[in-house]
């Protein structure tokens, strides 16, 4: 995968996920966007579990990493890799 902005900061990166109402994992799950709070973004699996995800974390991922597997990202945000790949691919900060 490749970085469509690789120098994103992280102010124009919350701006592109602050209209989300859902996003999808790259195997397709969906997750339903609940809210937003400060860096925070807290969202529900398809089994109707509520997660949240750092969104700090998940923005110095991006920036840091130069391959994009789900297991890269464990680092960043632990047991929130499929999401926070997710959310990249469908704000449009990566693409195949």
């Amino acid at each position: 995968m490749i970085k469509t902005n690789p120098i994103i900061e992280f102010k124009q990166f919350l701006s592109l996920v602050k209209g989300l109402k859902e996003f999808k994992s790259k195997t397709g799950k969906r997750y339903k966007v609940i809210s937003l709070d400060g860096s925070i973004l807290s969202f529900l699996r398809e089994t109707g579990e509520e997660w949240k995800l750092d969104l700090r974390k998940a923005h110095q991922a991006y920036l840091e990493l130069q391959y994009f597997k789900t297991i890269d990202f464990k680092p960043y945000v632990p047991r929130r890799q499929s999401p926070a790949l997710g959310l990249l691919l469908t704000v449009g900060l990566l693409k195949n």
